[in-house]
């Protein structure tokens, strides 16, 4: 008897069954506090977590069905050229409308937590989340793959539109969470520049810091007036004082 060949039969049968469970919004049970264990998660942060799983992995599986793409093989890690960039993209409404639907009846700050998270790569997030459930039965998040396709699922609608169509108000004091798992930190990109610079204004990102570690990101604060180059050098020079000219680590802030 086989047992290695009997183990790997039984999980792509277990992986098929989530595949197409989770295409008609039958998903596992999460646990968010197991998954981000090292986060303390209001109940509104939770409502919103749950909210955003419910409807944007549904949707992304959908599409993945559709175009025959297994979320669970080698070609996961080069989505290109598979056409998945405009089916996903053409979900973003039925997302959108989706969210708004399953929150209707939940409170303000919940509105504002989905808001929050969905700029900041919330639906991807939650993908991961699911995809680390289905594939170990644990609470994680799944970092082995899927890092180039998961951009595809950061929404692109504007924050103020979103906004709006979430009943969201922008200048709410709600708290912008940050999420982690062991030493990652999740819900530190956005999905366009305008959304770094409103993350700006908000409080929550310093200028000065954001374009010190994203090039892009410091053009466009810079052309908007939020910062110069004076104020970057200055905070280079304040984090390494003895090294000043030495570069800091770059990140990819916006996708």
């Amino acid at each position: 008897m086989d047992m290695s060949k009997d183990l790997t039969q039984g999980l792509a049968q277990t992986q098929q069954f989530h595949r197409q469970y989770g295409a008609n919004a039958l998903l596992p049970e999460i646990c968010w506090t197991e998954v981000f264990d090292h986060s303390t998660l209001a109940p509104e942060q939770l409502q919103a977590l749950d909210v955003l799983y419910q409807s944007a992995v549904p949707l992304a599986l959908q599409v993945f069905e559709e175009l025959n793409f297994d979320v669970f093989t080698p070609a996961a890690y080069k989505p290109q050229g598979l056409g998945l960039f405009d089916r996903l993209a053409e979900q973003e409404q039925a997302l959108l409308a989706r969210l708004r639907a399953e929150s209707k009846h939940l409170d303000a700050a919940v509105h504002h937590q989905i808001w929050s998270m969905l700029l900041r790569g919330g639906a991807v997030l939650v993908f991961k989340a699911w995809l680390g459930k289905v594939k170990t039965g644990h609470n994680q998040i799944d970092t082995t793959q899927f890092d180039e396709l998961s951009d595809l699922l950061f929404i692109k609608t504007s924050p103020f539109e979103l906004a709006q169509y979430l009943d969201v108000d922008i200048n709410s004091t709600q708290d912008h969470i940050f999420l982690m798992q062991g030493q990652e930190v999740y819900l530190d990109r956005f999905n366009s520049l305008e959304t770094a610079a409103l993350f700006v204004d908000l409080g929550v990102y310093d200028a000065a810091f954001l374009s010190l570690r994203d090039d892009h990101v410091a053009a466009y604060l810079k052309s908007k007036g939020y910062v110069t180059d004076e104020q970057i050098e200055e905070l280079q020079c304040a984090l390494n004082p003895l090294f000043c000219t030495d570069l800091n680590p770059k990140q990819n802030y916006v996708v």
